[in-house]
């Protein structure tokens, strides 16, 4: 279990706030400070639960892990938190946060599911926390309650917290933090947003700067995991697609190796060449369509298709819309 180690500069921070000696508390968790500073460096998550078991206890603060969300900044999450600052709305940016949650840690899992009135983000992890699981818990939903506020404002509130551990004595300082209905004991952890405000436009919205960080994600996967096949075909994917040179033989080519070999390991790893350039093309399609400063020409080009109309045809094979009904109506 490895977590992205700036990620522990919100502890560091919330440390210093609290009076206690960060570097001391780095120490007795088995961590070097210095990682904090490395945006290539990963830690133990099991040591991270130790951190802020640790922090906790000594705070002697009930409401310490609210005081510890309040440091969370961006930077913390690398090339994810400005990617998510870029995002068109809360959906989309919990979507990003579902497909590249590799980027921060390789044991927690997001997953969206759609109500008729709400978007409900499943927030978990695939091992258990040694030290204190509803601490875990606490700071995961904190954390994601946190994220909403940074694009949508401090006055966002969530629809419903749903936390799997049981109600605690403190409970006043959660519905103080999360200003919304909390259920308890329930069958998973998960953040409700009401479906008018997962899918209100933000303001901070820039379509080319997502595409751009996108990239940087896959790239960051492909780096982290040299066998991750799919994650290297996709960022290659990525830097040819502009160039109109994203065939299988162009990708295999810069990638080192032979177009049947690619074939052979993405259908290995469960995918395909043109699954790959199908999804990469969608997704950064229904991006820059909401940027108005790109005519839908510029578009086409972008996404590596030879003319309007191919684009046209596949953009509605993707959204059951034109690019410019789509663009109309977002």
């Amino acid at each position: 279990m490895k977590v992205f180690a700036p990620y522990l500069s919100f502890i560091w921070d919330s440390a210093k706030d609290f009076g206690m000696d960060p570097a001391e508390l780095f120490s007795e968790a088995g961590i070097d400070p210095s990682l904090r500073l490395d945006i290539n460096a990963r830690i133990n998550g099991e040591k991270l639960d130790l951190l802020t078991w640790l922090a906790m206890q000594e705070s002697n603060d009930e409401a310490f892990v609210f005081h510890l969300t309040e440091h969370l900044h961006p930077s913390y999450l690398g090339v994810m938190g400005y990617a998510w600052l870029a995002s068109a709305t809360l959906r989309e940016g919990f979507e990003r946060l579902s497909r590249y949650q590799k980027v921060l840690s390789d044991v927690g899992f997001v997953k969206l599911e759609d109500r008729e009135d709400a978007l409900l983000v499943h927030l978990e992890y695939d091992a258990p926390a040694l030290h204190d699981p509803n601490l875990r818990e606490l700071m995961r939903l904190a954390n994601g309650v946190k994220l909403c506020r940074m694009n949508a404002g401090e006055s966002f509130q969530p629809k419903k917290i749903q936390f799997k551990q049981p109600e605690p004595n403190r409970v006043a300082t959660y519905y103080s933090f999360f200003h919304c209905e909390l259920e308890f004991n329930a069958d998973s952890s998960v953040l409700q947003i009401d479906r008018d405000d997962a899918d209100r436009p933000l303001s901070g919205a820039n379509a080319q700067l997502e595409a751009l960080f996108e990239q940087q994600m896959i790239e960051y996967l492909a780096r982290l995991n040299k066998d991750d096949i799919v994650s290297r075909t996709q960022a290659a994917i990525f830097k040819q697609l502009p160039s109109g040179r994203a065939s299988i033989e162009e990708i295999a080519g810069k990638l080192g190796t032979s177009t049947r070999t690619l074939r052979r390991k993405l259908k290995d790893a469960g995918s395909s060449y043109k699954d790959l350039l199908a999804e990469t093309r969608r997704e950064l399609g229904k991006r820059y369509i909401h940027d108005k400063s790109l005519s839908l020409t510029e578009v086409a080009f972008m996404l590596g298709f030879s003319d309007s109309s191919s684009f046209s045809r596949a953009f509605r094979s993707w959204t059951g819309e034109s690019p410019s009904a789509f663009r109309d109506s977002a």
